[in-house]
């Protein structure tokens, strides 16, 4: 039998690279990375694939400024990487061992899919499995360049000043992850980072 273990990175990254014109605090609270391991050692595995709900969970917060704003918007969004500098190929996981090859190929970075949720539905694509097809592929949660949603109506596209403090089922989301592998590919050790990306709007 097979044997598939793939190793999974979450990195949560919130926006530090320029100062705030329209916003005074832009986060992702904590700034932490989050990691989820998947183990393929059994027929159901492969076949049916495996599920990790509640693997991380992003807290924004988008303060205004000490005289408000009235253009403080924020966008999120979250991209995959796979270390292309490695000579990993642009539409694969980056493989850290291998244990031998079984005529497969290496993993696709589309067997990866990944659903965000709040209590509000904030984002279009809200409970929707997505998945990412090469290195560098962006998933917008929040869209960029959007028209003002202020917080407290529990709408879709919410996107002003708020907090997971005050407003928590706009400002929170969950995140889910699920790799179905089925049986093309060869046994072995891969990687993926994810990154929440969080930003004023310009």
């Amino acid at each position: 039998m097979k044997l598939l273990t793939t190793v999974f990175f979450i990195l949560i990254l919130s926006h530090y690279g320029r100062a705030q014109l329209h916003c005074g605090t832009v986060s992702i609270e904590p700034n932490t990375a989050e990691n989820a391991n998947f183990t393929f050692d059994s027929f159901s595995n492969y076949e049916g694939g495996v599920t990790i709900n509640n693997v991380a969970t992003i807290r924004v917060l988008v303060e205004n400024q000490a005289v408000p704003d009235i253009d403080c918007k924020w966008f999120l969004h979250m991209q995959v990487n796979n270390n292309p500098g490695s000579g990993t190929a642009a539409a694969n996981w980056e493989k850290l061992s291998s244990y031998g090859s079984a005529g497969g190929t290496e993993p696709t970075i589309d067997i990866l899919e990944i659903k965000v949720r709040n209590n509000c539905q904030t984002s279009p694509i809200d409970g929707i499995y997505q998945s990412f097809t090469t290195n560098g592929d962006v998933i917008d949660i929040i869209a960029d360049l959007l028209p003002l949603t202020a917080a407290g109506s529990c709408a879709t596209n919410t996107n002003g000043p708020g907090s997971y403090l005050t407003n928590y089922d706009e400002y929170t989301f969950t995140v889910d992850i699920r790799v179905d592998p089925g049986y093309a590919f060869n046994p072995g050790i891969y990687e993926l980072d994810i990154r929440f990306h969080l930003e004023e709007q310009l």
